[in-house]
This record gives structure tokens, C-alpha cells and sequence, in this order.
């Protein structure tokens, strides 16, 4: 049978937002040596010893002035993006779903054969393909046939059907769980989910996944509420510190770069979410083991599966796109 190349993971997904890890910019501070020559005095003659005196007088002066350095980027730093960033011919493939998975792959534009693959349980395979990559499963639906690019991470995860699909991931670090890809929430689902949960200035949000943080700095803005932001990506957290400086609210929110499933979170009054089904169902026993009761939870998109007895409503919006959200809140 001949198999023919399958269509790009962007079109078979077009619903997905495309994460593209950025490369890193590297610095280096550069030296400069300053030396003088020093000769005899006899060889100077007396008319050019004023000349003399003034360039050293100059000198010393110039000793005591401080010039800005050029610092290079704390290694923390540094080595935490290039965790999240993969390499530029770097392929990352993440087993999210309950069971291991079969699948076959292949480089592109090359006379390679197709290789058979077993990917456990919350598992990550990496490859090195600066051309991409081919991949073929089976799923409930058929044969899923897809190119992979070079420096993206991807996903396999169970789609609104519950059969099994590939989507774009957030990054191919091992440690640590890939709860769902960069998706900016619309701001008029981020107005109706703070109203649903009804945050006034005495609150404290917290959002878990928190993007570019415009739910923690509207909630700051409009209400008051101090607020906290988690995110794992060093780049969203840039971005949410800028939007809280911008918005005038730096005061109210603080961000941090952290993994979710290992932040505390047990001072929220109100908890958001954007994350996938798996992703609320994994995070489900720390909202229980750290929440209060009577916290609110407003979950974007997804319900927490287990939590149907805490569901305390659902509302439907209306995106300026024409795209339709659901917002549930829950109190814990």
C-alpha cells in the first residue's frame, strides 16, 4: 500500500493556536584592554611634558567614573528557556493519555523507512529532524496521518469525541506535566468569568496557567482583587509582568514562574483554569487538598470531571470571532 504524506498538524488542527518556541538570544560581554606605554623621560622633551601630565590627570578621572556593564542572562534563566525551547531541529512527542500508544514514524524528504514506536504512559520521545517529521496512528476514527515541524512540541491527547488525536503541546521538558498549549482566553470570556464568580476587592486569584495574565491584571483593574499568576513559560511571564506595568496594577498582581502542579495555592478565593479535561482531572485532588471551602473555580471551556456535585452553573459566550465558550464555575 502506498502511503501518502499527510497534511500539516496546523491544518488537521486549524483550531489550535500555533506555539512556536522562540530561539535564544545569547550574550557575551565583550573586553576591552587599556594599556599605556611607558617610556624613559628622557625621551620626552620639556615642551611635551604639559601635554603629558594632562592625559594622565584625564586618566585618573576616568578610573573613578562607572560605566554600565554588559551582564549576560542569569544562568537560571538561561537554562529554564532552553528547557521549554527546543532545539531548532528538535521534535518532542508527549503521551498524555491513559494508555500507551502505537505510532509510526519517519523523517521527511528523506529515503528513510517507517519505524514503529511504543510511547508509555506520560512518556516523551524526542527526535532530531531539521526537515520534520512524518507520523501515522490509528484512532477510532481511522489512520491519522501528520508533518510534524522541528522545534515544536506535540501531544497525544483524547479530543471532545474521546478518541485519540495529536495536538500541538507547550513544551518537551520531562519534569514536568504538560497541562495544555498557550491559548489567549477572549476578553469578553475573561469579563464574564470574573462576573460568575462574583471577585470583589477582597478576593485573591489565582490563575493557574495564567498566559499573558490578562485574567489576574482585569480582575486587579476592574475590581481591585490582588491576584497571582503561574505559569510554567518564561515568555508569558514576561508578557503578564508588562501587561501588569502597563495597566498600572503592579501593586495588586505578582506572577511566577513555576509548575502548576507543584505551586501553593491555598490562599485563592477564587481559582481560574483554561486547561484541557485531563489536565483539571489531574489538577482536581490539589484543588481539593488546598482549597477552602466555598472557593470558586471558574473553569474555561472544560469541566473538572469529578466535580459535578460542585458545579454551581454554566454560562455560554459569544466570542467577537463567533466562536461560542462555555464558562462553569464551581465552589469547592
Amino acid at each position: 500500500m502506498v502511503r501518502q504524506r499527510g497534511a500539516s498538524l496546523e491544518e488537521g488542527q486549524n483550531k489550535q493556536k500555533e506555539i512556536s518556541p522562540e530561539n535564544l538570544d545569547k550574550f557575551r560581554a565583550s573586553g576591552h584592554t587599556f594599556y599605556w606605554r611607558i617610556e624613559k623621560k628622557n625621551r620626552f622633551k620639556r615642551k611635551r611634558r604639559p601635554f603629558v601630565l594632562a592625559c594622565f590627570i584625564l586618566l585618573s578621572l576616568l578610573s573613578f567614573i562607572s560605566f554600565p556593564a554588559c551582564t549576560r542572562p542569569k544562568p537560571a534563566a538561561q537554562e529554564t528557556e532552553k528547557s521549554l525551547a527546543l532545539a531548532s531541529n528538535e521534535i518532542a512527542i508527549r503521551n498524555v493519555v491513559k494508555e500507551e500508544v502505537h505510532y509510526y514514524i519517519r523523517e521527511i524528504y528523506a529515503s528513510s523507512e517507517w519505524q514503529e514506536k511504543v510511547i508509555p504512559v506520560g512518556a516523551v520521545h524526542k527526535y532530531r529532524a531539521p526537515a520534520g517529521l512524518e507520523i501515522q496512528f490509528q484512532s477510532a476514527s481511522g489512520e491519522k496521518d501528520y508533518q510534524l515541524d522541528p522545534g515544536r512540541a506535540y501531544a497525544f491527547r483524547y479530543d471532545e469525541k474521546g478518541e485519540l488525536e495529536l495536538f500541538e503541546g507547550s513544551h518537551g521538558r520531562e519534569d514536568a506535566v504538560d497541562l495544555a498549549p498557550f491559548v489567549p482566553t477572549p476578553m469578553v470570556v475573561v469579563e464574564k468569568m470574573l462576573e460568575m464568580a462574583g471577585v470583589t476587592r477582597d478576593d485573591v486569584l489565582y490563575d493557574l496557567g495564567c498566559g499573558d495574565g490578562r485574567i489576574v491584571v482585569t480582575a486587579a483593574r476592574k475590581y481591585g482583587a490582588r491576584g497571582v499568576g503561574i505559569d510554567l513559560d518564561p515568555r508569558r511571564i514576561a508578557e503578564s509582568q508588562e501587561r501588569a506595568r502597563r495597566e498600572g496594577v503592579t501593586s495588586l498582581v505578582r506572577f511566577f514562574q513555576q509548575d502548576v502542579m507543584k505551586a501553593d495555592f491555598s490562599e485563592a478565593t477564587v481559582v481560574t483554569l483554561y486547561l484541557l479535561p485531563e489536565s483539571n482531572e489531574l489538577l482536581r485532588p490539589l484543588l481539593e487538598k488546598q482549597l477552602k471551602p466555598g472557593t470558586r473555580v471558574v473553569s474555561h471551556n472544560y469541566e473538572i470531571p469529578g466535580w459535578e456535585e460542585k458545579q454551581a452553573g454554566y454560562e455560554v459566550v459569544t466570542a467577537e470571532d463567533g466562536t461560542q465558550h462555555t464558562i462553569y464555575l464551581y465552589r469547592r
